[in-house]
């Protein structure tokens, strides 16, 4: 009879090791046997122990028990659902990062992983001696030793979660937001008071974009921190986890968003105070470029931050980016046209262009296209493409603007007269304000079939069109009172025909040209400080651009 009982135990000490390397032969078989083995209708912690390499200890049975109890705690406290479906069932499976038989359960806890043994699929003494590290870092507090202590109808279930923790969550929620809400308080004075000694005013766009976000950020974070220790189920607490993520990268987006909207108004009020344009011109695109960065980096941020393999998918997105482009074609060169307009800078916001067939006001440079105000107050937008192939006339940049007529005189002009008139036109600019002195040309150009044509070339060195018309309009009539006082006739097309005799009727007399003298003293009062000059005023001694207005005062009959 010993010897029979010898030969049993025997015989179970060899199946036990043969057992064992059959529930870990895989993966899959491995972590399948520890969790499930766990739970509360499968319930056997000596076989889900089977699966651990135990060869660093620890050496008891309840060590192990409890170890193997507590890995599994670790997992459902941060919401980790392990899907048997995605764990490899190969016995030669190799990590294709490390290139060992090594299987890691999840990306974001490196700590726990498995590796091949002689006797199968263990989960690694490294993992098995970070476990009470890891349990005591996410269960702080006692609260299932705390709740024996409440009524028994605390420790009631409502779909299978007991009473206590639901009420637990919620009061954990709604202390998260008190505490969220102090520290915003709390950064604000403070901010506050740190702002008062450089500026008079609270800036409340920093309270609005930056402080009031941190509220949610921080009631993500603590929620985050205390909800493991509730002890909720795994399922339950893989969609809170999943919120509070959300919460919290939202809110650190929106922070970091609001951040650079402060970094780029502080730029726009210097902007505003430099001579340039090109800074005002630049510093909306870069607003929405640096927005749009955040945006997309806020979606990998949360997306990583949900155990999605961002890798992975920026490499699906590589391999798409050929016909992405394709695609887009048209937008990538609208966009590198805006890139080329900001280089050479062949305009700014504001200045009067001919582009193509569009000639107007440049309003705003974007990243696809140019707005241009027409003269009759249209909105032509021209794709930045065409504008940075075509031809622009950048009418705004003209450092002069070049005036050419043509003064006709009748035939009956003397020569005195014609020099006299052309010398006069001569002081008439040298005297206006608005032209250039020194590049001008005056000169008795051409005998016409009906007239004397004198040619005028001259520049007119304003700022703006408004100031170019009054140039003009200034300047034509000195040039009119310039012929009523030297007695010539501007000429028109008309054809004079000659009749030797007609009758008795006397010649027609012809009007007494001044002398010579007189022509000298005319000219020169036409020039710069002379007496007949007016190169501002009209010749009802208003200036050009004042309101046309009664002579008469509030009390003039």
């Amino acid at each position: 009879m010993p010897r029979i009982l010898a030969l049993v135990l025997a015989l179970t000490a060899l199946a036990a090791p043969a057992q064992a390397a059959e529930e870990c032969a895989t993966p899959r078989q491995a972590v399948v046997t520890w969790i499930e083995h766990l739970q509360a209708d499968t319930w056997a912690p000596d076989k889900a122990a089977q699966c651990f390499d135990w060869s660093a200890g620890p050496v008891t049975r309840e060590a192990r028990r409890r170890a193997a109890k507590e890995l599994l705690a670790v997992l459902d406290g941060q919401g980790k659902l392990v899907v048997y479906a995605n764990i490899p069932a190969e016995a030669e499976y190799i990590d294709e990062a490390s290139g060992l038989s090594r299987y890691t359960l999840f990306p974001t806890l490196p700590e726990v992983f498995l590796e091949r043994a002689d006797t199968g699929w263990l989960i690694s003494s490294s993992t098995v001696a970070a476990t009470d590290q890891l349990f005591r870092s996410i269960y702080r507090i006692p609260l299932d030793r705390l709740a024996q202590r409440l009524p028994a109808w605390f420790r009631g279930e409502i779909w299978g979660v007991n009473i206590w923790r639901l009420l637990g969550t919620g009061l954990l929620l709604l202390i998260s937001l008190v505490v969220g809400r102090l520290v915003e308080l709390l950064l604000v004075k403070g901010f506050r008071k740190l702002l008062q000694r450089w500026a008079q005013e609270w800036d409340q766009v920093i309270e609005h974009r930056v402080l009031r976000r941190v509220n949610g950020l921080v009631a993500a974070g603590l929620s985050g921190a205390l909800l493991p220790n509730l002890g909720l189920p795994v399922r339950l607490n893989q969609v809170l986890f999943i919120g509070l993520k959300v919460t919290a990268s939202v809110a650190a987006v929106l922070i970091v968003n609001g951040l650079a909207d402060l970094a780029f108004d502080a730029w726009r009020r210097h902007a505003s105070q430099t001579a340039t344009k090109m800074d005002d011109q630049l510093i909306p695109l870069l607003r929405r470029a640096a927005r749009l960065m955040v945006y997309l980096l806020g979606g990998l941020f949360v997306l990583q931050n949900l155990d999605v393999n961002v890798g992975s998918l920026l490499a699906g997105l590589g391999l798409g980016g050929l016909a992405f482009a394709l695609a887009a074609k048209d937008t990538l060169a609208n966009f590198f046209g805006s890139l080329t307009i900001f280089a050479d800078r062949p305009f700014q916001i504001g200045d009067w262009v001919v582009i193509g067939s569009v000639e107007g006001t440049v309003e705003e440079v974007g990243f696809r296209s140019t707005r241009v105000r027409t003269f009759y107050d249209s909105l032509v937008t021209v794709p930045n493409s065409k504008v940075a192939d075509t031809t622009i006339d950048n009418m705004g940049q003209r450092r002069y603007r070049r005036f050419k007529a043509t003064v006709s005189l009748t035939y009956d002009t003397s020569t005195e007269q014609m020099q006299a008139f052309v010398e006069g036109i001569r002081a008439s600019i040298l005297a206006s304000p608005y032209t250039r002195k020194d590049s001008f040309e005056v000169h008795f150009h051409t005998m016409g079939s009906s007239s004397l044509d004198i040619l005028v070339y001259a520049f007119f060195k304003v700022s703006s069109w408004t100031d170019e018309l009054r140039g003009r309009h200034a300047l034509q009539l000195e040039w009119m009172r310039l012929a009523e006082d030297l007695g010539v006739a501007f000429a028109f097309p008309t054809q004079t025909l000659h009749i030797e005799t007609l009758g008795d009727q006397p010649p027609t007399p012809r009007p007494t040209a001044p002398s010579p003298q007189q022509l000298g003293e005319i000219v020169d009062g036409y020039g710069p400080g002379g007496a007949r000059s007016h190169p501002l005023a009209s010749p009802l001694g208003r200036a050009p651009g004042d309101p046309i207005s009664s002579e008469r005062g509030n009390g003039g009959e």
